[in-house]
């Protein structure tokens, strides 16, 4: 016997998947990798001691986005 195969219908086919690239995925690229950079920079900055990589990922962040002011 024959094995009969059946095609799935997917209903967004053709629809460009949100994951590929776009014209706005560039620029968050670029800024992701500018924190990413900048929270390097405060590891190394603070001698290399691992486990305070979100507190350096947070500050990167705050300084990159403008929001470093002291209140």
């Amino acid at each position: 016997m024959k094995k009969q195969l059946f095609k799935k219908e997917r209903p967004n086919e053709g629809v460009p998947d949100a994951t590929q690239g776009s014209q706005e995925t560039p620029g968050v690229d670029d800024l992701q990798a500018c924190i990413a950079h900048r929270a390097y920079e405060l590891y190394e900055q603070e001698g290399c001691c691992h486990g305070h990589d979100l507190d350096h990922w947070l500050q990167a962040e705050q300084e990159v986005l403008g929001g470093d002011q002291k209140s």
